[in-house]
């Protein structure tokens, strides 16, 4: 296992280059191919707002390019580096290397809220009111599960945790069957199903920046608490006798990821699996230590995101498939292989 700095670095440095070109694949492949030599004089262009390469593309190019493709790649790598990084936090807070950032419940809250707005008119707002509604739902689910599984925050049993996001998941899920059970056309089924397993095709410049904001605050909040995240790992008793603050430190996590959840099921559906093996992958590398798994985490869960909703748009074009299924074809068959090699707990190795 490659534990040492400069181990690390070079970990790091190749992962932020194989993440930089995905993206570029990923702009490149689509229902119409794009050559990628072009996508790459084209966003060099743009970034620097200079010709630097000679424009030998037609005008058309362009826009596939920058109003569409770049905007899904980027939500892509923004969505699979905050589940990866939420995943992170939910297997240290509840101590269980199978939990996910859906194991409160939130995913469950998100899809009610969204297939209420289709099945009940609220689409005709378009994108805008399902995400509304989603991130309403999931917000509504997270303070249910914050307020009744851990006391207002007085009492964070993660057994008391898991239990709650569990029940309250379950309420969720039921009103959202019989939603669906209650739609009036096909369509609207239609609608709630592909959203519940996971789309990123509706991703827009003025859609990103929130979405965005909201990974790297957490991401800076997570990399502030890794060495109190070591700690916990440790077990609560000892966390308390070493002088930390378990209670608020739990509190913090939970929110933090409830809130980035929370933003990022609104924005795409409930997309499985990366914030379950993503973790493993990288403890498998570079070790539990989280201030190192958390940059991994992140570098890897956008890469395998974008090369999955790659997958995804190329299968059977122009059509998309939903996110979530290729997610669960890659992400099921990897975690049984990483549960036979048993590779699955917090040190990358049983």
């Amino acid at each position: 296992m490659l534990k040492k700095k400069s181990s690390y670095l070079f970990i790091l440095i190749t992962l932020s280059c194989l993440l930089i070109f995905s993206i570029i694949l990923g702009i490149s492949f689509g229902s119409s191919y794009i050559p990628v030599e072009t996508v790459y004089h084209f966003l060099i262009n743009k970034i620097f707002n200079s010709e630097i390469f000679a424009v030998d593309w037609k005008k058309n190019i362009e826009s596939i390019i920058w109003e569409i493709r770049v905007p899904r790649v980027l939500l892509s790598a923004i969505s699979g580096s905050g589940l990866a990084i939420c995943g992170v936090l939910m297997q240290c807070i509840t101590k269980n290397p199978i939990a996910d950032p859906y194991i409160l419940g939130i995913s469950s809250g998100a899809s009610s809220g969204a297939v209420a707005v289709i099945i009940l008119g609220g689409s005709s707002m378009g994108f805008l009111g399902i995400t509304s509604g989603a991130f309403t739902g999931a917000l509504l689910c997270g303070i249910l599960v914050f307020i009744i599984g851990t006391q207002y925050g007085k009492n964070i049993s993660t057994v008391r945790l898991i239990l709650t996001g569990l029940a309250v998941s379950t309420i969720f899920s039921s009103i959202t069957n019989i939603l669906v059970y209650s739609a009036k056309n096909s369509n609207q089924v239609r609608s709630a199903v592909f959203w519940s397993m996971g789309s990123l095709g509706r991703a827009r410049w003025g859609e990103i920046s929130i979405p965005f904001i909201a990974l790297m605050t957490i991401l800076l909040i997570s990399i502030l608490l890794a060495k109190s995240l070591d700690i916990l790992l440790l077990g609560d008793n000892t966390a308390k006798m070493m002088g930390m603050e378990v209670g608020k430190i739990k509190t913090i996590i939970i929110l933090s990821s409830t809130l980035l959840i929370s933003i990022l099921v609104a924005m795409t559906g409930s997309i499985g699996f990366i914030g379950l093996i993503v973790p493993h992958i990288c403890r498998y590398f570079c070790g539990s230590s989280h201030k190192r798994l958390l940059l991994c985490s992140f570098l890897t869960g956008g890469i395998f995101l974008i090369i999955c909703d790659t997958i995804a748009r190329t299968m059977f074009p122009p059509r998309d498939i939903p996110i979530g299924i290729i997610t669960s074809i890659i992400g099921g068959p990897f975690f049984l292989f990483m549960i036979g090699k048993n590779r699955y707990s917090f040190g990358g190795e049983k």
